[in-house]
């Protein structure tokens, strides 16, 4: 039997239910009924679940169960936790992106005297990290390089308390990434690494991820001595595989041997991300994938995207007169505005945004793509235009536009995130910031996790679309009365 299966058989037994009398309720024949009780057929929808949990008088904690069983038994355990951990990551990602602090920093730095000291416990080792770390930062240029997990919160608040304006600092991490898609402990692995590590994208310094793939559950249960290393310009810690054990490193023709090894392991790796950085490089970027042949692609931002939508009136009212070569500024972004049009207009581009996201957009008028110094907010009046066009676009075109009943995440420095199945973007802009982050996702298995989970969203999220044209039509004629 299945866990639902037994689970509802449990639920039956309990409350001392006729199963005839369950299959009449709802409206199920009563054999079909049986083979549900017994594991052999799975319910044809939520909706039968939801007339069973009636019949059952279930509790609310017991209905969350029953239907958490079913989507399991439904989709598949894997399908249904790597979803779910997709959902978590959008609903969080603020949280996630935006540490800013140490939870606990040793008092202070520590003068090692000899070139090669143990480190025998956890207080140790974050003492040594902490002085070599602090160092490199201090001299505000160099390398640190890192062959490490990303499940090591210490180091990672401290990068990014510390390294907030170390411009000239590079961080190079290599970090093993799971082989298959199946989840450990409900989770997907390299989803939660990808969590790990955004923060990092977010600091002042050059932050640049590397992955390799292995069976990195079979990783952690293996008899490794020291796997990890944290090597800056003159110094070296290196771990054991539980980050409580170690050693640190002083010695020259040592530092000279792990950097060597470091750069051929390097060597055999790919980008996990990318930072775009500026402007000019966002919409080079957004044209090379609007090229790209790809039969399934997805837009998720609260506020739509109606970048495509913009006149060229529109750019020379609001375009920052300030901005440097402005005229030719405005050319490209015409350009580019007229390209992405016309792939829209040719491609299967699903946008997925929400109501409290139009409200955002007619509230403030700020589009997150771009640096606020780009532009200034269009008037209301302007920007009810621009929503009454984006209307206008879609009202004929039920399968491009999904409305969400609720924001998945936060609207202002929630996540927005393009994928295809060739490529995909993370933009978001990260709290006390004004520039947005673009981060190019590289990894095929990340591209797979957010395509998938688009691919499967429950309808119940989102309006019809009937309906989310007539909302957002009402919402024009509120946002009308105040001019």
């Amino acid at each position: 039997m299945s866990d639902f299966s037994q689970l509802l058989s449990d639920y039956i037994r309990q409350k001392n239910i006729r199963i005839y009398s369950l299959a009449e309720y709802c409206g199920i024949d009563r054999s079909l009924m049986y083979k549900i009780v017994h594991g052999k057929r799975v319910p044809a929808s939520s909706q039968v679940v939801d007339k069973i949990a009636e019949y059952l008088h279930l509790t609310p904690g017991e209905f969350q169960e029953l239907s958490i069983a079913f989507a399991v038994e439904s989709q598949g355990y894997d399908n249904f936790y790597r979803r779910k951990d997709v959902l978590d990551f959008l609903n969080n990602f603020k949280n996630t992106a935006n540490i800013s602090k140490v939870d606990t920093i040793p008092p202070s730095l520590t003068q090692y005297d000899v070139d090669l000291v143990s480190l025998s416990n956890e207080t140790e080792v974050n003492q040594a990290v902490f002085s070599i770390v602090s160092k490199q930062i201090q001299e505000g240029n160099g390398e640190i390089n890192m062959l490490l997990r990303t499940d090591y919160p210490f180091l990672i608040n401290l990068l990014v308390s510390m390294a907030h304006h170390s411009e000239n600092l590079k961080i190079n991490h290599i970090i093993c990434l799971n082989n298959t898609e199946q989840t450990n402990d409900k989770k997907n692995y390299n989803l939660h690494c990808l969590m790990d590590i955004l923060p990092l994208c977010t600091c002042g310094c050059a932050y640049q991820p590397y992955y390799y793939y292995d069976n990195a559950g079979t990783r952690l249960d293996a008899l490794r001595l020291f796997p990890y290393l944290i090597l800056t310009d003159s110094q070296a810690v290196v771990l054991s595989e539980t980050l409580q054990t170690g050693f640190l490193t002083q010695q020259k023709d040592l530092l000279s041997l792990l950097r060597q090894t470091f750069y051929q392991y390097k060597a055999q790796t790919r980008m996990l991300l990318s930072k775009i950085d500026n402007v000019y490089e966002q919409l080079t970027y957004i044209q090379n994938t609007s090229i790209l042949d790809s039969s399934q692609e997805y837009s998720l931002q609260m506020i739509p995207c109606m970048t495509d939508l913009l006149t060229v009136e529109f750019l020379e009212k609001y375009v920052n007169p300030a901005v440097p070569s402005r005229q030719t500024f405005i050319q490209a972004l015409t350009e580019h505005i007229r390209t992405l049009h016309k792939c829209y207009s040719d491609r299967a581009l699903v946008i997925i945004f929400s109501e409290e996201g139009v409200r955002e957009f007619l509230e403030t008028g700020l589009l997150e793509e771009y640096p606020s110094y780009i532009y200034s907010p269009p008037s209301l009046r302007d920007r009810i235009r621009l929503i009454e066009r984006f209307i206008n676009e879609y009202k004929e075109m039920p399968h491009r536009i999904r409305m969400l009943r609720h924001s998945i995440g936060t609207v202002k420095n929630g996540v927005n995130l393009y994928v295809c199945s060739q490529s995909g973007y993370l933009l978001f802009t990260p709290v006390g910031y004004d520039m947005p982050i673009w981060l190019d996702i590289r990894e095929s298995g990340l591209l797979f996790t957010f395509l998938d989970f688009f691919k499967h969203m429950d309808e119940s999220m989102f309006y019809p679309h009937s309906e989310a044209m007539e909302r957002m039509e009402n919402i024009i004629l509120e946002y009308s009365e105040r001019l």
